[in-house]
């Protein structure tokens, strides 16, 4: 099996353990905030990186990259672990999980348009053109959705705007940190090494998003619904899956798959996985446009993922 077919698996592995952690999360959204949701999911996550590198023997530090490649990935990690991160979470109390997970299957148009700036050779053949613009269907059909019973419009589209604007952040965070990927991988795969990536890219997401939460004027009040073990264990168990499993898996199919915007697309299968488990668990609708959707978003990953 090639480097490509492994990032595949990789992406969709990572999707999958990304809506778990997703249909965990939204319940906690509507009693702790995602100030203080985010910088615990960091700390948990980067704490069992730290622990499993420990018990695996992997190097607590590489001292490989250039100065400016650490500062690469602590800008991606800036953006995407603490900025998109917060926004996403708060986005996901707005609008509900299915409808943020619909939304994120634009993330590949800003993915492709971030690795046409940034990254050489990012052209995309017919077949995965073709599959791109099924993707994005999905978000095309969802705001044309009539919902006004369910949700307010203004409210709606507030939310939508949040979700975009985690998108760019964390899209630009991961097309920026592939070039770091491009040239640790240039001479073979190595997982470890880009496991340690994925941890130390961690770090400035559970230091910020503390400074952040420490300069909330009412803290206190915050911690409270923490306290309590039906808001507390989801948190744990998600921070687990979350920036611990989905993020490694996240990184490696990033790692391993040429093209971002290809993986990207592979990524985009988590709404599937998103819709059906919110409609399960946490009662969400499903209707037959978001049906629609998650069938436009599974046929673009196989057209884009199969014509590599």
């Amino acid at each position: 099996m090639t480097e490509h077919y492994y990032g595949i698996l990789f992406a969709i592995s990572a999707s999958i353990l990304w809506s778990i952690t997703v249909t965990l999360i939204k319940p906690i959204s509507n009693n702790v905030s995602p100030f203080l949701i985010n910088p615990i999911k960091n700390t948990i996550g980067l704490l069992l990186f730290f622990i499993s590198f420990i018990i695996f023997d992997i190097s607590l530090w590489y001292d490989g990259l250039a100065k400016e490649q650490y500062m690469i990935v602590l800008f991606s990690g800036a953006l995407g672990m603490f900025l998109g991160d917060t926004i996403f979470i708060y986005a996901l109390n707005k609008i509900g999980a299915n409808r943020v997970a619909i939304v994120d299957a634009f993330s590949p148009i800003i993915i492709f348009s971030y690795s046409f700036l940034l990254l050489p050779n990012q052209a995309l053949n017919e077949m995965q053109i073709i599959g791109f613009i099924i993707t994005i269907l999905g978000l095309l059909i969802l705001t044309y959705e009539n919902d006004y019973k369910d949700i307010n419009y203004k409210v709606k589209r507030f939310g939508i705007l949040l979700v975009l604007s985690a998108m760019m952040c964390t899209g630009f965070g991961i097309v920026y940190l592939k070039k770091v990927l491009n040239v640790i991988n240039e001479t073979g795969y190595d997982i470890q090494l880009n496991l340690w990536i994925t941890a130390f890219r961690l770090i400035p997401g559970v230091i910020l998003s503390w400074l952040l939460f420490i300069f909330q004027k009412n803290k206190i009040q915050l911690i409270k619904p923490i306290k309590n073990k039906t808001n507390f264990i989801p948190l744990l168990i998600a921070s687990i899956i979350g920036p611990f499993l989905a993020l490694g898996f996240w990184i490696l199919g990033y790692a391993f798959i040429a093209k971002p915007s290809v993986a990207s697309i592979i990524s985009q299968t988590s709404v599937i996985f998103i819709v059906l488990l919110s409609w399960f668990f946490l009662k969400e609708k499903i209707t037959f446009l978001r049906i629609l959707s998650m069938i436009c978003v599974f046929l673009g990953v196989i057209l884009t993922a199969l014509n590599n």
